[in-house]
């Protein structure tokens, strides 16, 4: 698993959202709490060794798709960077087969956050909407589409670093370690609130380079999908200078799909500038726009696919 990382000025994990859900701390407070603050009613379990945790990963995922655990996040301690690369050559190279995940990893805690890609639904909604958002980006006569980065790894060697469902970046950005500019994150609705910290990483993590984070929070019980649209803000404290300000996520838009009921609400709004670094030709009012069509078409396929 490639590493991409920011230089020696990465961004302090910042565990909050600024949703009514979960108010946001300050950045004194933030700079207090280690990086299991930000993943509630999780229990830690000790990495002793590969063959252990992958029992662990393979027990859980089984309950989450039983139904019986409801939250896809897992977290080990003690997981030292000689251990996170015994468990990157396995992920690479199949061996030992691990469940689908992605990883949120702390070298300075030696913690290691999991999130379970649990199930062929959570796969369908992620490259659904990515298929949605490709096929605009090509019949917009986009001169230069967005580059995926797939689920690679972003952030800095022994610091906090993470992974994304689905990433994508500008033509502009050509280094290895240039991060993505635009992230797609999906769950169950029972891990919200830790999507929600996973957006965090992207914005403040990113130095300003990840814009626009999708969150689609998948509710099987009641059949519906959540899709939010998070964005950088900045906040700037009493008495500080307009250059000193702190990057935090800001929920832009949220809509909600149901299954069998057809979809009439505003369009899903993706600003181009923000993917892109600049406004690119070809983008009428500068927005890739999810029509009512579009997300009827993407949630429709996903329930019927999935039921």
């Amino acid at each position: 698993m490639v590493l991409y990382h920011g230089g020696e000025n990465d961004v302090e994990f910042v565990p909050s959202c600024p949703t009514s859900r979960d108010p946001s701390p300050t950045p004194e407070d933030a700079d207090l709490e280690g990086v299991l603050m930000g993943y509630p009613n999780i229990s830690p379990a000790p990495f002793t060794n590969l063959v252990a945790s992958k029992r662990i990963c393979l027990a859980h995922s089984k309950r989450v798709v039983e139904g019986t655990q409801t939250l896809q996040y897992l977290a080990f301690t003690s997981v030292s960077q000689e251990s996170l690369d015994e468990i990157d050559r396995t992920r690479e190279e199949r061996q030992g087969w691990l469940p689908r995940m992605t990883i949120l990893n702390d070298g300075r805690e030696e913690i290691l956050i999991v999130k379970l890609m649990v199930g062929v639904m959570h796969e369908g909604v992620a490259r659904g909407f990515a298929k949605i958002f490709d096929i605009k980006s090509f019949r917009l006569g986009v001169d230069e589409s967005p580059l995926p980065t797939g689920s690679g790894r972003f952030g800095r060697r022994g610091g906090r670093s993470k992974e994304a469902d689905i990433g994508y970046k500008p033509h502009s950005c050509l280094m290895i370690d240039d991060w993505p500019s635009f992230v797609i994150e999906v769950g169950v609705s029972e891990s919200l609130a830790m999507l929600c910290r996973d957006v965090a990483f992207w914005i403040t993590n990113s130095d300003g380079r990840t814009r626009i984070v999708i969150v689609l929070s998948i509710n099987r019980r009641d059949r519906q999908i959540l899709v939010e649209r998070w964005e950088e803000v900045h906040r700037r404290q009493p008495n500080q200078s307009i250059a000193n300000y702190s990057r935090i996520p800001g929920l832009m838009q949220s809509l909600t799909l149901n299954a069998d009921v057809e979809y009439d609400g505003p369009s899903l709004e993706i600003p181009a500038e923000k993917v892109f670094d600049g406004p690119p030709q070809n983008i009428p009012g500068g927005e890739f726009l999810f029509t009512p069509d579009n997300l009827n078409v993407f949630n429709t396929s996903i329930w019927e696919g999935f039921r």
